[in-house]
């Protein structure tokens, strides 16, 4: 069973496992790399792979396919998050790596995530002639015996070089890596430096414990109630490959990406005294640019997928964030990391000598009051269509109030002349129509759903 129309979306190609994602369809999109690579100078390919059902099944597949086509297949040992694979094809000098993993998305999908040799997410040319070499067939080629290798010990130096962990000790922490990938990863690093570190869901679970492994408010309760009981200063989450992060505070409050960003950000510009140029996707809260302004740093706006925010980096952004749980730093390779994200943000409370909930406080007294909501409606085409037939119109209010900034970067965008904005965008990871709404006050929060979905459902 195969079908010819394999496409990477936003980050990868990924499947339903009970549909098109089989072992047919990565071995033929395995030996498309490998045609792809063949170009290039080097023969060293990474292959790595998350916690999913059949996950390590797909990694050997794919460097049995790599290893019959000459490349030197270097294979990890364990279920590793996507970051790390990512740093050790910069840090060996591979042509590339595969990453096998749906990173957040349901049980029931799997990925195939090619990360060339930049260490990044790959760019549309790169993944449209990837897709131009697909055999029609399955590859039939023989079992490989891969060189395994753990790369988290070259990882943990890495991390410990460019992120200050020194004043960890008496810290009590908790971290929950969803039972995905980074799996004892936080937990040792932090541990190593001092802190006091309990891990829950930290060993593999391929059906995430009836969840999907996304670091929302509804998935980190059990990481809150634990943060709670045992009186720990905070909690720290990661998704199923580890590339996303979010925190929980002493009260159990969860804090979105959206709101650690301005943390880390705050922290990275007023006491590390960092600048340069900031970038972030077209859904990622506003709050950002206000506070980027107070620095004198440009803000640089991009549709949503870390392929766009990668080449902010790769141009010499410091910082690029994503709303949905991604951040990217201009000292690594240009991809999210929720390893690294959660270590700076250790650093960040460490160094400040607040609670989490007190340094948050103190950034909102700041920039003002954060109110943000995301949510989702099936994506059928009408709704689909009913987008790009608003892209191409006038608007000139949205709830009475005017339209300041059109943007159509990505879906559409509103921004209204308070400062607060909606954006409706078809996903690219998931059958889904995203909606996204940041306003001044929770009033009008509200109101602007209403006024949303208004606009979408007509």
């Amino acid at each position: 069973m195969f079908t010819s129309q394999i496409r990477f979306g936003t980050d990868g190609w990924r499947s339903r496992m009970d549909a098109d994602f089989n072992r047919t369809n990565v071995r033929r999109l395995a030996y498309a790399v490998g045609k792809y690579l063949s170009k290039k100078q080097g023969k060293s390919v990474i292959v790595g792979y998350d916690t999913r059902r059949n996950s390590s099944v797909f990694a050997l597949d794919v460097a049995s396919v790599l290893g019959a086509m000459g490349y030197k297949v270097q294979l990890t040992s364990r279920p590793t998050p996507t970051p790390v694979v990512a740093y050790t094809v910069v840090r060996t000098q591979a042509l590339a790596a595969v990453q096998i993993t749906a990173s957040h998305n349901p049980p029931i999908y799997n990925g195939f995530k090619f990360i060339p040799d930049y260490g990044g997410p790959a760019f549309p040319e790169i993944t449209s002639e990837i897709e131009s070499y697909l055999p029609e067939g399955d590859v039939h080629t023989q079992q490989l015996e891969a060189q395994r290798f753990d790369p988290m010990a070259d990882y943990f130096e890495f991390v410990s070089k460019n992120v200050d962990l020194t004043r960890l000790q008496g810290l009590k922490i908790v971290t929950d890596p969803l039972y995905g990938a980074g799996f004892g990863y936080l937990s040792t690093l932090l541990s190593r430096f001092g802190a006091k570190v309990e891990e829950i869901h930290g060993y593999p679970d391929p059906e995430f414990g009836g969840l999907s492994p996304e670091p929302n408010r509804e998935n980190t309760r059990e990481l809150a109630k634990k943060v709670v009981e045992s009186k720990a200063d905070f909690g720290i989450a990661n998704d199923g490959d580890a590339d996303r992060f979010a925190a929980v505070d002493e009260k159990g409050e969860h804090y979105s990406s959206n709101m650690l960003v301005l943390v880390i950000a705050d922290y990275l510009f007023r006491l590390k005294g960092l600048r340069g140029k900031v970038a972030r996707s077209v859904s990622t809260t506003s709050k950002l640019d206000k506070l980027c302004a107070r620095y004198g740093i440009p803000v640089v706006e991009t549709p949503v997928g870390f392929k766009y925010l990668a080449k902010e980096l790769m141009s010499g952004a410091v910082l690029a964030a994503e709303e949905s749980g991604g951040i990217g730093y201009g000292w690594s390779v240009p991809e999210k990391d929720g390893l690294m994200s959660g270590a700076l943000l250790c650093e960040a409370i460490s160094k400040q000598g607040r609670s989490l909930k007190e340094v948050w406080e103190r950034v909102q007294d700041e920039l003002g009051e954060y109110h943000y909501l995301q949510y989702n409606f099936p994506a059928k085409e009408e709704l689909k269509a009913r987008i790009e037939r608003l892209r191409a119109q006038e608007i000139e209010r949205l709830n009475g109030i005017p339209v300041k900034t059109k943007i159509t970067i990505d879906g559409l965008k509103l921004v209204l002349q308070d400062g607060s904005w909606v954006l409706l965008r078809p996903s690219g990871t998931e059958p889904l129509i995203r909606v996204y709404i940041e306003a001044t006050e929770q009033r009008l929060l509200e109101e602007l759903k209403k006024a949303a979905d208004k606009l979408i459902l007509g």
